[in-house]
C-alpha cells in the first residue's frame, strides 16, 4: 500500500496524496516532486467549489491564487475590502459568509471555464485598481494648487 504525502504547499492543510509525486534526497534535506502540479491544483479548486461545505479561509486563499488575483482584487470581485478578504484568509477553518462563498465558486467556474466575461471581469478590476493607485501631480500657482492632467 502506498504512504499517503500530505501535500502541505499548497496552502491547504487537509490535502494528502496517494501518487502523483516523488520523494527525493537533496544536499538539503528530503524533497518532493509533483507531478503536473498545475492539474492538480486546478482539481482541488474544482473539488472546493463543488463541495458541499462552505468555504474557509485557507480555500479563500487557495483561490484567490488560482485566479492570481490580489486581496484587493478578490475583495472588488466579491465587494468586500482587502482588509476583510485578510481576515477571511487568516482565519483558516473559518466559514466565510454565504454570499461571498456564492459569488467565489460562481466567478472560479466562469474562469476555469475559460469563460471571456470573467477574464474581461478581471482585466477590468485590475485596470481600475491601477487607475486607484496612479500617481496624482497638484501645481502651484499664484496660491492656488490644481490637478494636472493624467
Amino acid at each position: 500500500m502506498t504512504e499517503l504525502y500530505q501535500y502541505k504547499d499548497c496552502g491547504l492543510d487537509y490535502i494528502f496524496l496517494r501518487n502523483g509525486y516523488r520523494i527525493k534526497e537533496t544536499p538539503y534535506g528530503r524533497g518532493v516532486a509533483i507531478e503536473n502540479a498545475d492539474g492538480l491544483h486546478e482539481a482541488i479548486a474544482h473539488s472546493i467549489i463543488t463541495s458541499p461545505r462552505r468555504i474557509r479561509g485557507q480555500e479563500v486563499r487557495f483561490l484567490r491564487s488560482m485566479l492570481d488575483v490580489s486581496q484587493s482584487g478578490l475583495g472588488d470581485i466579491v465587494g468586500k475590502s482587502r482588509a476583510t478578504i485578510a481576515r477571511w484568509e487568516g482565519g483558516l477553518d473559518e466559514p466565510i459568509p454565504a454570499e461571498a462563498d456564492r459569488f467565489l465558486r460562481l466567478f472560479y467556474a466562469l474562469k476555469a471555464s475559460g469563460h471571456d466575461a470573467a477574464q474581461r471581469l478581471l482585466e477590468l478590476l485590475t485596470e481600475i485598481d491601477e487607475l486607484e493607485h496612479q500617481m496624482a501631480v497638484f501645481s502651484e500657482t499664484d496660491d492656488v494648487w490644481t490637478a494636472e492632467a493624467a
